[in-house]
């Protein structure tokens, strides 16, 4: 080949008028809407996440309330249930008392052993 044949041929996209050939031009766009693509994926999860978490947060204020709850009403439980323990305990025993024929005391007397008195029944 000569040198002027060498000058006269010309590219085809030269040929056509297009200044950039037409599969590096799908290339480049190939490469730009992944990109694209990505980035949208990526703001979608990212959208997705906010509104998970501004879901959840109120329901951990919630939880966490009802937990506070939940510690006042088991001390006020265990407070009435030692309540009711002692009333229990007393009642069943002031009931086994006159059960076996006891009087309540009105006064009590009490004898010095050490001294020299004796208490003798009448």
């Amino acid at each position: 080949m000569t040198h002027a044949h060498i000058l006269t041929m010309k590219r085809p996209h030269e040929a056509l008028g297009l200044p950039i050939p037409i599969g590096r031009k799908l290339a480049a766009l190939g490469k730009g809407s992944w990109v694209m693509f990505l980035g949208c994926l990526s703001v979608f999860c990212v959208g997705v996440y906010v509104y998970q978490v501004s879901l959840a947060a109120p329901k951990g204020y919630e939880m966490r309330n009802l937990e506070k709850q939940r510690e006042v009403l088991e001390e006020s439980v265990s407070a009435l249930e030692a309540q009711v323990a002692a009333q229990q305990s007393m009642n069943a025993l002031q009931d086994r008392v006159k059960g076996l024929g006891y009087v309540p005391v009105d006064r009590m007397e009490y004898i010095d052993v050490n001294g020299h008195a004796y208490a003798f029944a009448k």
